[in-house]
């Protein structure tokens, strides 16, 4: 990528998730993420009822919760 692209392109990490969580519907769940992430918690980000595999953002709440 940087040499590619310009070191601003290059991300500072790289993890590798479980599984990317999806909509009863197909669609993938990268808002929800990104605002958990960002310290929401994971009750006002996305309902469990509503996704293919709730397990699926268990990763994400583990990471964001290690995440200072």
């Amino acid at each position: 990528m940087r040499s590619e692209g310009s070191p601003r392109h290059v991300p500072d990490t790289i993890v590798a998730a479980d599984a990317i969580p999806y909509t009863l519907t197909g669609k993938k769940m990268e808002i929800p993420i990104r605002r958990l992430l960002a310290g929401a918690r994971p009750a006002d980000v996305a309902s469990r009822d509503a996704m293919m595999d709730p397990a699926a953002l268990d990763f994400y709440i583990a990471y964001a919760a290690g995440v200072d």
